[in-house]
């Protein structure tokens, strides 16, 4: 019997659009600033996004608001998590050292701190009239689109 290969990037990923956010901020703090200057509701979910990174299941904050008008879920993702760890290392034998490691959504772009996800079913959705708000903020450095058909791990993008 044949065994069938089902590849995950096969999936149409067209129905939702990605802007790259850069700030130093902290999540909650992005939270507010973007419900401040988009008009949004972002609200911490009761549950993160969780990946098995190496050995490690690693949770990354996110941020949810629903559009009653459009009938739309807009998520607000950090991009990268720190993990402390207590390691021996190979100076010392006996005692552990804090060592800090980083890990990513989406590897490909570690410069991003922020994603912001955006379904868009009925293709009306127009990421540059959010990305012109956002260059405008205080406190975010950078704000761009990001191209949904060139993501490397697009699966790491869906939440249930």
């Amino acid at each position: 019997m044949k065994k069938k290969k089902f590849n995950l990037t096969a999936i149409e990923l067209s129905d939702f659009h990605l802007i790259a956010i850069h700030t130093q901020h902290e999540p909650y703090k992005v939270a507010y600033l973007l419900n401040k200057r988009l008009e949004t509701r972002f609200e911490r979910r009761h549950k993160d996004l969780e990946l098995k990174v190496k050995t490690q299941l690693l949770s990354f904050p996110v941020f949810e608001y629903y559009n009653q008008d459009w009938d739309t879920t807009s998520l607000l993702i950090s991009n990268r998590v720190s993990v402390e760890e207590q390691k021996t290392t190979s100076e010392n034998l006996f005692e552990k050292e804090p060592i800090t490691s980083t890990d990513y959504v989406l590897n490909t772009n570690k410069q991003v701190d922020y994603l912001l996800k955006f379904d868009d079913t009925l293709n009306t959705f127009e990421p540059e009239e959010v990305v012109q708000k956002l260059i405008t903020t205080p406190h975010i450095s950078m704000a761009y689109s990001l191209e949904t058909q060139t993501l490397k791990h697009p699966e790491h993008l869906i939440l249930d």
